[in-house]
Formats: structure tokens, C-alpha cells, sequence
């Protein structure tokens, strides 16, 4: 499978221009654009430019409204219960985290729930934006094709969804945020489309075929099979307190359970740092930690010790410079989707 490579830049014109095409209003059409190239610049490419034909396709069908109206369902001091009138969830997870960051500089805490909201991109994006305003920052979500994704453990077909879980906080000085963001899944369904696309195989342990089998195939799973929890019983068990939280706090309710519709049940938090610490010496005692875990003696064959995050916000400066690769089959993708909506070649 043949790779093509374009700047970052050219990609949030094509995915901004593709959107407004369809009827989705600038900030909308914009907000989004920049967070599925943004995936595509940190390495999370299961979660980038991608994804487009998928929204366009929900927004021709009428499930997916990218001018629906973000409504508060109820709101304390503290909290905030959002309907997103079936809006994408780029748009709505970034507008509740600036809201619950707001919250939190009142009152210490910042907590939203979310409901109506489509596919919510990469959720390590809200935590980062969390991080780099002075708070701590978690997401969590759960939502899935009707039926699941991923198998329980201990099961062989699908019953839970992907069930991500994001967590961040500000850097040493001077340095960028620290922050995790990894489904309960062995992977990210987007990762299986990625390297099916590319024609290539995953490693054992992330995924069954219909019947329940080991494969490595990655169509096998996204053709009646389905993902393994990561971690055994502990991504299990992780995964079904996402699904619990995200599913009952903001009604959107559980793949597996019967007439449920696509919907994504997100929490979002956010800590003000201050409320405990002052912010400069956190990121003091942050980057002097950091400092003398990567000087950690090193395992035989390993050349550096990693923080959560460092690996993305290195791949971002690469793709920045050098450009994003993408399938040929995304890229003309892509391209089909913009003359769709009459842009030029």
C-alpha cells in the first residue's frame, strides 16, 4: 500500500473546506479540522484526517448534526450536564472543557457530562488543554457500535466499547504536558482500520475473529470479531467502570443493552492546581521527578526511558517539519469527499 505525505496545513484546509461544504458553521468546521490533523501530527493517525468519509457519511444521513446547538441540561457551581444536540464531539469536548476550566478557577473543580455528542477524536487533546491552562485534567468516555467492540474477559464476542481513558497536568517548566490517553481496548478500533488499510497485521493479543480465534488479521475483527481488553482482567474490569460512569451518568446507555444508539457518555474534569499547590512549584517538583526517572538505570537494548507523552509531542515536531503520511486510499479518499462538495482538486 502506497503512502503519500502532505503538510499539516494542506490537511486542515481540505478537512475545514469538507466541512463547510456539508453545512457545518467555521468554528465547527475549523475546531474539528484542527483536532483530527493534530492526531495525525502527535502519531494517533487512527484518529486523524481518517476519519473525515466517516463524518461526512453520518452528516448525509441526518445522525450527525455538526450545527447542533450545545444545550445545558442542568449546571451547579461546580458541574455542568451538556446535551450537544448530536454535534461532533471535537467541538463539544473542547467548549466543555473550557467551560469546566472555568469552574474549576471558581470553585477549585470543574466536572461536565455529556450526552448527544458523535465520535469525541483523540481525548488526549482535552486533558492537554487542561494541562496547559494550569489544571489537571481527565476525560473518560464510553459508546461503541451497537453490540460493542470488545470482548469481556473471559468472552469471545463483542459487549463493551473501546472505553477510553485520558489524564494530564502542566510539564516541568518549560516543558510540554504530561498525559496519557489509551483505550481499555488492546487497541483503538481506528488503529484495526489503519492497518487494514496499509494491508498490515497487529500484534497477538489485540483481537479474535468471529468464531473467538487468535488472529493478527485486522479485517478479521472489524468483519464480526472483535478487540481484547488490554491488561486481561484489569483492562476488563477498567473498561466496564467506563462503560457504567460514561453510559449511566449522561443517559446515552451501553452498546450492549438493546435499542441503543450511537452516542458517546463523556466525562470530563478538571483540577485547578492552585487551588493546592502554587503553580510554578508543582511544575518544579513535576520536572524534577521527570528528571530523575528518565536518569534511571536503562534495561538492556533500551536507549531512553520515555514520560507519558513524550513519544507524541516528539512525533509532532517530526510531522510538523517533515509532513503527515497518509494511505493512499485516505488520501484519495479525501480528495473524492472534496470534489463532493465542490471543492478544487
Amino acid at each position: 500500500m502506497g503512502m503519500i505525505v502532505r503538510p499539516a496545513a494542506e490537511l486542515r484546509a481540505l478537512a475545514t473546506g469538507i466541512l463547510l461544504g456539508l453545512g457545518a458553521p467555521e468554528a465547527v468546521a475549523g475546531r474539528v479540522a484542527t483536532a483530527l490533523v493534530e492526531s495525525n501530527l502527535v502519531g494517533h493517525d487512527s484518529h486523524g484526517v481518517m476519519r473525515v468519509p466517516m463524518y461526512t457519511a453520518a452528516i448525509r444521513a441526518g445522525t450527525l448534526d455538526p450545527a447542533g446547538a450545545l444545550t445545558v441540561v442542568a449546571e451547579t457551581p461546580a458541574t455542568l450536564f451538556l446535551d450537544c444536540g448530536w454535534n461532533l464531539g471535537h467541538y463539544a469536548c473542547a467548549e466543555a472543557m473550557r467551560r469546566v476550566m472555568e469552574k474549576a478557577a471558581a470553585m477549585g473543580i470543574g466536572l461536565a457530562v455529556l450526552r448527544h455528542c458523535d465520535h469525541t477524536g483523540r481525548i488526549g487533546e482535552y486533558v492537554s488543554m487542561a494541562a496547559e491552562q494550569g489544571c489537571i485534567g481527565q476525560v473518560t468516555c464510553n459508546g461503541s457500535l451497537p453490540g460493542g467492540l470488545v470482548a469481556p474477559y473471559g468472552g469471545r464476542g463483542r459487549a463493551l466499547g473501546a472505553n477510553p481513558l485520558a489524564w494530564g497536568l502542566p510539564g516541568g517548566p518549560g516543558q510540554p504536558p504530561v498525559f496519557l490517553d489509551f483505550a481499555t481496548a488492546a487497541a483503538a478500533h481506528g488503529k484495526l482500520e489503519v492497518a487494514a488499510a496499509k494491508g498490515e497485521r497487529v500484534p497477538e493479543g489485540w483481537i479474535v475473529d468471529r468464531d473467538g480465534r487468535p488472529t493478527t488479521d485486522p479485517r478479521e475483527a472489524l468483519e464480526g470479531g472483535a478487540i481484547l481488553p488490554f491488561g486481561g482482567h484489569k483492562g476488563y474490569a477498567l473498561g466496564v467502570m467506563i462503560e457504567l460512569v460514561g453510559g449511566a451518568l449522561s443517559g446515552a446507555g451501553f452498546p450492549l443493552l438493546p435499542d441503543y444508539r450511537w452516542d458517546q457518555g463523556t466525562v470530563l474534569t478538571a483540577i485547578n492546581i492552585e487551588a493546592f499547590q502554587p503553580l510554578a512549584e508543582f511544575r518544579e517538583q513535576v520536572g524534577a521527578f521527570c528528571g530523575r526517572l528518565k536518569a534511571q538505570p536503562r534495561a538492556a537494548g533500551v536507549e531512553e526511558i520515555f514520560i507519558p507523552g513524550e513519544l507524541e509531542w516528539r512525533t509532532r515536531a517530526q510531522r510538523e517539519r517533515d509532513g503527515i503520511a497518509l494511505p493512499e486510499v485516505t488520501w484519495a479518499a479525501l480528495l473524492d469527499e472534496a470534489r463532493a462538495v465542490g471543492l478544487a482538486a
